[in-house]
Order: structure tokens, then sequence, then C-alpha cells
């Protein structure tokens, strides 16, 4: 990736990319592949690492306020779910719709790749756990 992103910018504690429309404190760390993007909001002690996109409306003030899981699937991308204000949100490579749930990514995998249903099956079984964590906690 290229250091020159019209509208983004490296966060000075990682070196993740963040676009100009999200907020992130400096206290967190966003990791040199991580990027957070739309409206998402990332601060105090929380860690984005890997190749993690946060976007959306996301929520994450904590480390386990977002988990990615990956290489995943037909592409070997990364599997991100983030805590929002009212839920969550996933998103798996490029295929981040606003809003969309375990369900909507469920779909989708039927859709472009079933011969890997079971493989994401098992991280979102994973992803079930945390959100009812989340869940707990509200």
């Amino acid at each position: 990736m290229s250091d020159e992103r019209p509208g983004w910018h490296r966060h000075p504690n990682g070196g993740g990319w963040v676009q100009d429309t999200a907020s992130v404190d400096e206290t967190a760390h966003i990791g040199p592949d991580a990027e957070v993007f739309e409206a998402a909001q990332v601060y105090g002690a929380a860690e984005v690492s890997g190749n993690a996109e946060v976007s959306g409306n996301a929520w994450v003030s904590f480390p386990r306020h977002v988990l990615t899981v990956g290489p995943i699937g037909s592409e070997d991308q990364t599997l991100t779910l983030f805590r929002t204000e009212t839920g969550y949100g996933v998103s798996v490579g490029c295929w981040h719709p606003d809003g969309a749930t375990l369900d909507d990514l469920t779909a989708e995998v039927q859709r472009r790749a079933p011969d890997h249903a079971d493989e994401y099956e098992a991280a979102m079984a994973l992803c079930r756990v945390r959100i009812e964590e989340w869940e707990a906690q509200r």
C-alpha cells in the first residue's frame, strides 16, 4: 500500500490507516496493516491489528471490542467483528456493508464460496461467543 492516500492518514501509534472521517485516540494501537474508516471510533486501550477493517459506526474502546480471524475463505481474507453502540458489525475483506450481521455473512458465503461455509461457520461460532459477552455487559 502506498504511503499516500487522499483523505487518510497513518496513525501515530502503530502506523495503521485511519480515514479522516473516523476518530481514533492516540492511546489506541492501530497496526500497520489495519484500517479504521467511515464514522468508526477507536479509543482507550483498544488494539486493532492484522488486516482488520473497522468501519461503520464501530465503537471500540477495549481490545475485546474487536475480533479478527484470518486468513479465511477462498481469498485468504480477514474476518473482523467489532462492537458498535447498538450491537456489532462484521466485515470480510472488501465486503463490509453497514449494519451487516452474521446472518448476512452466512448468506454472502453461500452465494460466493459455499465450499468454505464450514470454515466460516467455525469462525462465526467464535464471533457469537464474543457477541454474547458484549450483550451481557450492556
